[in-house]
């Protein structure tokens, strides 16, 4: 005969396992609405970008946009899609992966873009295809753009790029130090140019 004590013991990892079961369901219902989804969704990759008013690049309007922080781009090869801070300079549109963006243990963006480089870009209503041009290191452009890009999020605004560029600072020189990419020559950052297909 079983004990008053035993009977909640057993059902315990029944609950357990179910309560496993339903979030693991859940997990994966969001995963595909937000891979299926028109753009990123918060900080998390989306599927393709397909509303807008579909514009010719040169057509927007990008210094008087460069008052915002973010844009939304699709890797069109990858059918997925990311949300980016931007700069602009003398009109033209770049976006940067600051952290440890090639050469690390996962892959990130900039080597998606290696292999194919068209994207659509989606700001303000409207959404344009365009393809990512690197700009190398050292280069006059690259310092242009990076004084200007700096210059921008360097929080002098206050409120939440400042503390975003604080904590993103921050994480990318923690690292470079632990992937051992500050020792390294080239440093592990992209910048990229955003230029019509």
């Amino acid at each position: 005969m079983m004990n008053e004590t035993q009977a909640p013991q057993r059902s315990w990892p029944r609950r357990l396992a179910l309560v496993a079961v339903i979030a693991s369901a859940v997990v994966l219902a969001a995963m595909l609405f937000i891979s299926n989804a028109d753009g990123p969704v918060f900080v998390f990759a989306g599927g393709p970008l397909q509303s807008g008013e579909r514009v010719e690049l040169a057509a927007i309007e990008w210094s008087e946009l460069d008052r915002l922080t973010e844009l939304e781009l699709e890797i069109v090869a990858e059918a997925t899609s990311l949300t980016l801070w931007f700069s602009v300079h003398d009109g033209v549109p770049y976006v940067a992966c600051d952290l440890d963006c090639v050469g690390g243990r996962l892959e990130r963006w900039p080597q998606q873009i290696a292999r194919d480089d068209r994207v659509a870009v989606r700001i303000d209503g409207k959404l344009a295809e365009g393809r990512l041009v690197h700009i190398p290191h050292e280069t006059p452009e690259y310092t242009r753009v990076r004084a200007g890009r700096n210059q921008k999020y360097s929080g002098d605004g206050g409120g939440r790029a400042a503390a975003e560029t604080a904590a993103h600072g921050t994480v990318v020189e923690v690292g470079e130090i632990l992937t051992g990419r500050a020792s390294r020559e080239e440093p592990g950052d992209r910048l990229y140019r955003i230029s019509p297909r």
